[in-house]
C-alpha cells in the first residue's frame, strides 16, 4: 500500500507561492478558517493523480464545474504539484504541471520511481494507473471524503440520493452508461424503422396482387375474345419451334458454349421430340455454364474457410479464456515471485520456531540429566547442592522435577502450536504455486493450438501471416470477397435461369397474349424488388438493427445487474461497519441499528438504495441533519475500512467532516477515527476548533497540525506546523 509522505504546491488553486507539507505522522490536521487553502491542499493530491478527471460535470460535484486549476495571482504562469508516496519498494515522486496559457486541465505529469526511472506524459499516466489501480471515482469513494458528496447523500430526494450513493461507492459510471443508452432512444428508432420497412413490403405485395388480378382478367379476356380455332395451326407450332431453337442458340452463345446449331423440326410430328431434346440440351448448358461452375467452386472454398474460421475462433477464445484465468489468479493470489517470497517468509517463521524449540530442548536435556544425577548418583548429603554451580538449594530435586513438568513441556507444546499455522500456510502456498504452474501450462497449450491453427490458415489464403496480422480478420475478408462474388454470380445465374424458364415455357403463347405478357413483366419487375441486392441489403440492415437493439438492451440489463451486484457486495461488506459507526456516533435512542439495502428501480433499472433500521422501518423521518451527516460519514468510513488490503492507498483525507455535528457526536466521531487510525493514516481538514482539540486530545497516534491563516491573493496562506 502507498502512504502520502510529502506535498509541494506552487500556483495551484489557493496557493500563489510555493508551499511544502510533510506527512510524516499518522495523523495530519489542517486547521484554519474557510478560504485559507485547506481544501486546496487536499485538491492538490487528487489533481496530481488524476488531472482533468477532477473537474467538470462528470465528477458529480457542482463546484467542480468551471473549476480553475491555476492560481490567478501566482507570479509564474503555471501551476505545479509534486506529491511523494512511500510504497512497498521505495519512494515515488509524481509531479503534474500546467501552463496557464495552454489551459490544459490535465497538465503534464512526470513519475520518478524508486530506482530513478522517469516517465512523462501519456506513458506516465499509464504508469500511475498501473501503480495505484485506482480511478478518480474509486479515490473519491474510499480515500477522499469530499463535503459535497456528504451533502448529496443526505438529500431527501430519492433520485438525487441514489445518484449520490452510487457516486460515493464508485458506481456512477454505470449510471451514466445506462442513462446514455436510454437517452439514445434506440427502441423508438428501431420501431420506426420496422414500421417503415413493413409498410414498404406491404405496398409491394399489394402491387403484386394487383398485377396478378390484372393478368387473370387479361387471360380470361384473351380466351373469351382471343384465339380462333383456325389460328392454332401446325405452321404456327413450327414457327414457334423455330423461335425456340434460335433462343437456345442465343443462350449457348451467351454462356460462352459453342454447340452445333439446333435441329429445327420440319414436320409437326417432330415437335415433341424436339422439345425433349431442348429440355436435355438446356439442362446440359446450365451445368456447363461458367457462372454455375464458378459458383460451385466458390461454395466449396467458402465451406472450407468457414470451417477454418470456426476452428480459429474457438482456439482464440480458448487462449483468451486461459490468459484471463491466469491473470485473475495472479491478481487474486500474486505471481510466482510473490508466492515464492510469501513461502520463504513462512519457512523463515517455521525455522525461527524450530530454533526456539531447539533451545528449549537443550535446556530440557540439562534438566533431565540433573534430575537423573540427583535421583540415582548423588550422595544423600549432596542432593541439596546444584551439580553445576555447587550452590546449596533447598529441595533442589523437587524444584527441578516441578520445573520439568510444568514449564519445559509447556514451552515446547506452545512453540509447536505456534508453528502449526505457519506450516499450514506454507502448504497452501505450495498448492497455489502448483495451481499457477497448471494455469501457465494451460495458457501455453492454448497459444500453441492458436499458432497451429494460424499455420493452417496461411496456405489456404496463399499468403504469409505476420505477427501484426489478424488471421480471423483475414479469413473474414476473404469470406466477404467470396460472398460478394457468389452474390454476383447468383445474380447472373438468376437472369440466365429466368431466360431458360422462358424458353422452357410453352412458346405457343398466342400473340394475342402480348398484353398478358406485358402485365406479367410488370409484376416480375416488382417481384424482383424482393430478389434484388438492395432489398436484401435493407432487410439485413433491418435485422442487424434489431439485433443491435436487442444486444444493447441485453448489455444494458447486464450493466444494471453488474451495478446492482457490485453495490450489494459493497453494501454487505461495509454494512457492519456502517451500522457500528452510525450507532456509536449518534447514539440515537429510537434506532437500534441500521441496514442499507439496494434493489433495481422498477422504472429505470438503476440502483435504488433504502435505509432501514433493524426493525425494518424507514429511519429517515426521525433523523436530524447531524444524524444524516453521520450516516454519510459512516458509509464512507465503512467503505474505506471494507476495502482492506485491496485498497492501494493507506491513508484517508477528510474535508470538514463535522458539519451539523454536536459536541457529543464529535467526541464519538473522534473515537471512531481512533479505530480507523489503526489501519489508515488520516489527513483531516477542519475549521472547527472544538473538533481539532478533540482530535489532539483523544487520538493516540502521533499528530502534526498545520495552521492556515492570513490568506492573501499575492502569497496565499501563511502555514505553520506544530507537532
Amino acid at each position: 500500500m502507498f502512504n502520502l509522505t510529502q506535498i509541494k504546491v506552487r500556483g495551484f488553486r489557493g496557493f500563489a507561492q510555493e508551499q511544502e507539507f510533510s506527512f510524516d505522522q499518522p495523523v495530519v490536521i489542517l486547521f484554519g478558517e474557510n478560504h485559507q487553502g485547506k481544501s486546496s491542499t487536499l485538491n492538490a493530491v487528487e489533481w496530481c493523480l488524476f488531472g482533468n478527471e477532477c473537474s467538470g460535470r462528470k465528477t458529480g460535484i457542482r463546484e467542480r464545474v468551471g473549476w480553475e486549476i491555476a492560481n490567478r495571482y501566482a507570479p509564474e504562469d503555471n501551476a505545479a504539484v509534486t506529491v511523494v508516496f512511500s510504497g512497498p519498494d521505495g519512494s515515488y515522486t509524481i509531479t503534474r504541471e500546467q501552463e496557464e496559457s495552454r489551459r490544459r486541465t490535465s497538465g503534464t505529469v512526470t513519475v520518478v520511481q524508486p530506482d530513478g526511472n522517469t516517465t512523462r506524459g501519456e506513458e506516465a499516466e499509464a504508469e500511475l494507473f498501473r501503480l495505484f489501480r485506482s480511478s478518480f471515482q474509486d479515490f473519491m469513494s474510499s480515500v477522499y471524503q469530499h463535503q459535497e458528496a456528504i451533502r448529496a447523500v443526505i438529500t431527501q430526494d430519492p433520485k438525487d440520493r441514489n445518484e449520490a450513493i452510487d457516486r460515493l461507492v464508485g458506481l456512477s459510471q454505470y449510471r451514466e452508461v445506462l442513462r446514455g443508452i436510454d437517452d439514445a432512444g434506440l427502441k423508438k428508432t428501431q420501431k420506426a424503422m420496422e414500421s417503415a420497412f413493413e409498410d414498404f413490403r406491404r405496398r409491394a405485395e399489394e402491387r403484386i396482387r394487383t398485377y396478378d388480378e390484372l393478368v387473370g382478367e387479361k387471360k380470361a379476356k384473351a380466351v373469351a375474345d382471343g384465339l380462333q380455332e383456325q389460328e392454332m395451326t401446325e405452321e404456327e407450332a413450327l414457327r414457334r419451334a423455330k423461335e425456340i431453337g434460335k433462343a437456345v442458340d442465343s443462350l449457348a452463345r451467351e454462356l460462352g458454349i459453342t454447340e452445333p446449331s439446333v435441329s429445327i423440326p420440319q414436320r409437326f410430328d417432330e415437335v415433341d421430340k424436339f422439345r425433349d431434346r431442348m429440355k436435355t440440351q438446356i439442362n446440359d448448358l446450365w451445368t456447363r455454364s461458367p457462372d454455375v461452375v464458378k459458383h460451385e467452386t466458390l461454395a466449396k472454398e467458402q465451406q472450407k474457410l468457414t470451417s477454418l474460421s470456426g476452428k480459429y475462433q474457438s482456439a482464440r477464445r480458448t487462449e483468451i479464456s486461459a490468459r484471463q484465468e491466469k491473470d485473475a489468479f495472479v491478481r487474486e493470489q500474486g505471481d510466482a515471485p510473490a508466492l515464492e517470497n510469501r513461502a520463504k517468509e513462512e519457512q523463515a517463521k517455521i525455522s525461527d520456531i524450530d530454533e526456539q524449540i531447539g533451545e528449549t530442548n537443550r535446556r530440557a536435556i540439562l534438566l533431565r540429566e540433573a534430575i537423573q544425577y540427583l535421583q540415582a548418583e548423588a550422595p544423600e548429603a549432596d542432593r541439596q547442592r546444584c551439580p553445576l554451580c555447587a550452590t546449596e538449594v533447598p529441595d533442589l530435586l523437587i524444584h527441578l522435577e516441578k520445573e520439568w513438568d510444568e514449564k519445559v513441556k509447556k514451552e515446547v507444546n506452545e512453540l509447536q502450536q505456534q508453528q502449526e499455522p505457519h506450516m499450514t500456510q506454507l502448504d497452501q502456498l505450495e498448492s497455489l504455486k502448483n495451481q499457477l504452474g497448471g494455469l501457465e501450462k494451460k495458457l501455453e497449450m492454448a497459444r500453441s493450438d492458436l499458432e497451429s491453427c494460424t499455420g493452417e490458415i496461411a496456405p489456404v489464403l496463399e499468403r504469409e501471416i505476420g505477427d501484426t496480422d489478424d488471421p480471423g480478420s483475414l479469413l473474414n475478408v476473404r469470406l466477404g470477397e467470396i460472398a460478394s462474388q457468389m452474390e454476383s454470380t447468383s445474380q447472373a445465374m438468376s437472369q440466365k435461369r429466368e431466360r431458360m424458364r422462358t424458353i422452357e415455357q410453352d412458346s405457343g403463347v398466342l400473340s394475342t397474349l402480348v398484353e398478358v405478357i406485358s402485365q406479367e413483366r410488370k409484376k416480375e419487375t416488382v417481384e424482383h424488388i424482393f430478389e434484388s441486392e438492395e432489398f436484401a441489403t435493407v432487410d439485413e440492415l433491418r435485422r442487424q438493427a434489431s439485433r443491435f437493439v436487442e444486444d444493447v438492451m441485453a448489455i444494458r440489463a447486464s450493466i444494471a445487474a453488474a451495478s446492482q451486484e457490485e453495490a450489494e457486495v459493497k453494501m454487505t461488506t461495509a454494512g457492519a461497519v456502517l451500522d457500528e459507526y452510525f450507532c456509536r456516533i449518534t447514539k440515537h435512542p429510537a434506532i437500534a441499528g441500521l441496514t442499507m439495502e439496494v434493489a433495481p428501480d422498477t422504472r429505470t433499472g438503476l440502483n435504488s438504495y433504502s435505509l432501514k433500521s433493524k426493525d425494518g422501518k424507514d429511519p429517515t423521518p426521525i433523523l436530524s441533519q447531524g444524524d444524516l451527516n453521520c450516516l454519510a460519514l459512516s458509509l464512507f468510513l465503512g467503505l474505506a475500512q471494507a476495502t482492506g488490503e485491496t485498497q492501494p492507498f493507506a491513508f484517508l483525507m477528510l474535508d470538514d467532516p463535522t458539519q451539523s455535528l454536536g459536541s457529543e457526536m464529535k467526541q464519538e466521531f473522534v473515537r471512531v477515527l481512533e479505530d480507523v487510525a489503526n489501519s489508515r493514516r488520516l489527513v483531516i481538514a477542519t475549521q472547527d476548533p472544538e473538533f481539532k482539540e478533540l482530535l489532539i486530545a483523544n487520538l493516540t497516534k502521533s499528530k502534526v497540525v498545520y495552521n492556515f491563516r492570513d490568506w492573501t491573493q499575492e502569497n496565499g496562506p501563511v502555514v505553520s506546523r506544530i507537532a
